[in-house]
């Protein structure tokens, strides 16, 4: 199952460990779904982990190449403008498109209050695990 997690399920599961966002993202080292992301989603979360939670570069560094090497890197072609709200959420939604993702897993309520998108689902953390187990 192709899946993009947003950031926040990401910054969850480094920062938070021992959560649903990091059993989900377990899910994805084991090769039981496969992560979607693409170069500006990465950098969010690169961005988030040493600005807002003060992370040293190396470490930033060795969790951005965990997630690369775990996740398939797509080059969104499309742009969208959907969550009005927040138009950096609109990154999430062109990874999904260009990765052919079924589900988005995220926290962001912009996001969640889509429900769907062109036949992606938007789901939270916990339902998406609960779906999958």
């Amino acid at each position: 199952m192709r899946v993009v997690l947003d950031t926040n399920i990401l910054v969850s599961a480094f920062v938070f460990p021992g959560g649903i966002p990091e059993a989900i993202f377990r899910l994805a080292v084991e090769e039981q779904i496969n992560v979607i992301s693409s170069g500006p989603l990465l950098a969010e979360f690169g961005r988030v982990l040493s600005e807002k939670f003060e992370w040293e570069l190396a470490r930033v560094a060795e969790a951005l190449t965990q997630v690369a090497e775990t996740a398939t890197v797509v080059d969104p072609q499309e742009r969208v403008r959907v969550v009005h709200e927040d138009p950096a959420d609109d990154r999430v939604l062109e990874a999904a498109a260009a990765g052919n993702a079924k589900v988005i897993v995220s926290g962001d309520r912009d996001l969640l209050r889509l429900r769907s998108w062109r036949g992606i689902s938007i789901v939270k953390a916990a339902v998406f695990l609960s779906e999958f187990e």
